[in-house]
């Protein structure tokens, strides 16, 4: 048995074969599952069958978890994060025994689990989806400091989308070798110091941002004023030096920076924004809205790039 989170009352851990015939009693019940979508198991062995075969905390290090009384050590329902890989982000749910609804223990787990989410794997944001009936979930939602964002449909069926944001996430300005820490363990590693320095990082015009967590720069970000002769029109920005700490990747936090640098930019009347991406990294900057132009060349030393542009207005 792993425990995850530890709250006042309660305890969140990893499901066991044990708590099938709880999680059957849970989910049987048409007034715990009527704005779910999910269907009764057929039976206990069907709920123990679907434990067994439950993947998601191998697979991405998260999931749902037993919610427990700390008291009693009775399972009451479940409360957890999940990462819907279609969308590439990670939302919260719960659920709970009616017996223990209005106790406040949905709002105490599923706080102790958004703060897990933030502050031990880092998540940027993090989403829920209520059914727009769910009147009972989206009010514990709001009362832990989710905003409603839009409705969309969500399963088939009308929904609201919350989120929330990483409050210990923070994007600032900072100086070029600032940078080193992060840009030589991830862009230079085993190349030497002086190898972190790019033409143009301290000209007047370019800046450096860095991302922080707490109090630890885990990534950064360099915008230079240059134009690309391939591109002979507006005013022109270069993106380089696009980096996160190794720990901190797959997260989405770099889509933070690249926000953040889209938002400055267009403040300071520049629409585009070029840059020279990595064969590896096409993918990540593709799905921000950016394309790729010409043919792909080597940079000697890196590798394989291929240009790559987006036009902010």
């Amino acid at each position: 048995m792993k425990k995850i989170i530890t709250t006042p009352r309660l305890y969140l851990r990893e499901f066991i074969s044990e708590d099938a015939e709880a999680f059957y009693r849970l989910n049987l019940d048409e007034e715990v599952i009527r704005y779910t979508g999910d269907k009764p198991f057929a039976s206990i062995e069907e709920a123990r069958d679907f434990i067994l075969k439950y993947t998601a905390y191998q697979d991405y290090g998260i999931g749902r978890w037993a919610v427990v009384l700390k008291e009693t050590n009775e399972f009451i329902g479940f409360c957890g994060l999940k990462y819907l890989r279609e969308k590439r982000y990670v939302e919260v749910g719960f659920r709970l025994l009616k017996h223990f609804w209005s106790k406040g223990y949905a709002k105490e787990a599923a706080t102790a689990a958004v703060e897990y989410g933030f502050s031990t794997k880092v998540y940027p944001s993090i989403y829920a989806h209520t059914d727009v009936r769910n009147t009972g979930s989206a009010a514990v939602l709001e009362k832990i400091g989710f905003t409603l964002q839009k409705e969309i449909i969500y399963d088939g069926v009308e929904a609201f989308l919350f989120k929330k944001d990483n409050p210990y996430l923070s994007i600032k300005a900072v100086d070029s070798k600032e940078t080193y820490p992060v840009r030589h363990p991830v862009l230079r590693k085993g190349r030497p110091i002086e190898d972190c320095a790019f033409e143009g990082d301290d000209e007047i015009t370019t800046l450096h941002l860095a991302l922080f967590f707490k109090e630890r720069m885990i990534g950064v970000i360099t915008l230079i004023d240059r134009r690309n002769p391939t591109l002979p029109f507006g005013r022109q920005y270069q993106l380089r030096g696009m980096a996160i700490i190794e720990e901190y990747q797959r997260k989405g936090l770099g889509n933070l920076l690249l926000k953040e640098s889209e938002i400055r930019l267009t403040k300071a009347l520049t629409n585009i924004i070029w840059f020279n991406a990595r064969e590896k990294a096409i993918p990540f900057y593709e799905r921000a809205g950016y394309k790729t132009i010409g043919e792909r060349f080597e940079i000697e030393g890196i590798g394989m790039h291929h240009c790559m542009v987006r036009t902010l207005y």
